[in-house]
């Protein structure tokens, strides 16, 4: 769903401006979208090249919708003069959309102290980490990300991680007219490459980590790498903040030319071993820059949440906020759904779901399971269709040296035959110890791994998390991993 803020206008004469290529026509422009589906009366329509899809074949359904001109490459562009609709030639779309969307909708990013957050893991713990921080300290705060938009305590579901140009001015100038003044977002390297945050500079740039995963888009790690350092450049941010302990943070901290600070066992804040109590708290000691020794608690389990927290905490810093009420903050953060998340049951055992679905991710979940001595871990798992297919097997051999049962089940299989998908994840526990069980209905895998549940177990049920729907040749059906497990330990 995309929220719009209210109509401002402007003419197509003035947008094109803002491009190189040539206008043909004018027409008064309220709005911006490059979804046909999403067009209001008086927006002007961008039809981008796809994958499968350029969305000029979908023109007359934005006529239809009420769209006044279109913005697109040559041949979109000839499409549209056949229709006889004013129209803006670009000749780098994506770049020029976001340069449009910032004009269409007042050029909220000046307006708003924004964050942006990178990394394979901990992009959504770190956001949600940093509003809470600034919610407690007083601030009106803007989350955008994989859980979707928060305006202060209002939620919104989203479809992307990063949305594309068109909807994030959108949302940004929705914020600005809810006063809204310190944004945090995600930033996948999606959408970086994608080019869907062009004309936007952070005031911190926060680097989590870099592990496998979409490599199915980016081809290969170094590709990857690549795609996240973008963020790290002055046309993007300001300062930054990184994470050293893997070598991809420690690559880019020696190349960066923004300030930065370095996190991690060496660097400018530096960490000492978190360790996790009986109460969920984690704690940390952190040696400051100025040679200021603190202790770091945070009211989630993990020794990777802790550093979550540190690199929220240093950001925090550099954008104003005193060190002792952040820290107070840390103690009390919210709680964010589907990550390390405790559901109620009436079977024995504990249930957690997690939205862990790359190897490092399922390893570093499974771990802080393990470190608080559980009788059995019984994990249900499975992975998505038409993403990266070699992290298949590493996410099994992670869970079958990790657990003592695993259940191999369908995520989200999209175009993909699920079979496929399922015999990739379970050729990788062969070198486990774990007993392996394969069920393909996702709903009766995490029922059988309930009833063979006993006290002191845990049954951990990865990959989807927070997710409300499960997608399966083309359609999304109602399927949220934390009302299933309540459901089924019901029936145990």
């Amino acid at each position: 769903m995309t929220i719009r803020p209210a109509k401002t206008k402007t003419t197509l004469s003035e947008l094109s401006k803002l491009v190189s290529g040539n206008c043909v026509g004018e027409a008064e422009v309220l709005g911006i979208s490059h979804d046909s589906r999403e067009i209001e009366p008086g927006d002007i329509y961008v039809a981008l090249a796809g994958a499968n899809n350029h969305g000029a074949e979908f023109m007359e359904q934005a006529i239809a919708n009420g769209a006044v001109a279109v913005a697109s490459d040559s041949h979109g562009v000839m499409i549209a003069q056949k229709l006889k609709l004013p129209n803006i030639e670009l000749n780098e779309p994506r770049v020029d959309m976001a340069h449009l969307a910032a004009r269409i909708y007042g050029h909220p990013e000046k307006n708003l102290s924004i964050t942006g957050v990178t990394g394979t893991n901990g992009k959504t713990t770190t956001t949600h980490m940093l509003r809470s921080i600034f919610l407690d300290t007083g601030h009106h705060v803007g989350v955008i990300g994989t859980l979707g938009t928060y305006l202060d305590e209002e939620c919104i579901p989203g479809a992307r991680t990063t949305p594309e140009s068109t909807d994030l001015f959108a949302l940004l100038a929705v914020m600005v007219e809810r006063g809204i003044t310190h944004v945090f977002m995600e930033v996948s390297s999606h959408a970086l490459a994608l080019h869907r945050v062009v004309g936007l500079k952070f005031q911190v740039a926060i680097f989590t980590n870099l592990t496998q995963d979409h490599l199915d888009f980016h081809g290969s790690m170094e590709n990857y790498f690549s795609a996240k350092a973008k963020l790290f450049t002055p046309e993007y941010s300001k300062s930054s903040v990184i994470c050293i302990d893997d070598s991809w943070g420690q690559k880019l901290f020696s190349s960066i030319e923004i300030p930065a600070v370095a996190i991690g066992k060496s660097g400018d804040w530096v960490t000492s071993e978190a360790t996790s109590n009986a109460n969920g708290m984690t704690l940390q000691n952190l040696q400051l820059p100025n040679g200021e020794s603190i202790t770091l608690k945070v009211n989630m389990l993990g020794r990777y949440n802790a550093t979550n927290a540190a690199c929220a905490l240093a950001a925090s810093d550099i954008l104003g906020n005193p060190i002792a009420a952040s820290l107070k903050a840390l103690e009390h953060i919210r709680a964010i759904p589907g990550r390390l998340e405790k559901i109620t049951i009436s079977s024995a055992g504990t249930a957690i779901v997690d939205y862990a679905h790359t190897p490092d991710a399922v390893a570093t979940v499974l771990t802080v399971i393990r470190d608080a001595s559980p009788q059995k871990i019984i994990t249900v798992i499975g992975c998505g269709g038409d993403r990266d297919s070699l992290k298949r097997p590493l996410m099994g051999k992670m869970a079958a040296q990790l657990s003592d049962v695993v259940i191999v089940t369908d995520d989200n299989p999209r175009s993909e035959k699920p079979s496929d998908i399922r015999a990739a994840v379970l050729a990788g526990t062969v070198t486990g110890s774990a007993q392996v069980i394969e069920i393909g209905d996702r709903r009766q895998a995490i029922s059988q791994a309930l009833r063979m549940a006993q006290a002191g177990d845990v049954v951990a049920v990865l990959g989807k998390g927070h997710e409300t729907g499960q997608e399966i040749a083309g359609e999304v059906f109602p399927f949220d991993d934390r009302l299933v497990v309540a459901q089924e330990s019901a029936n145990v």
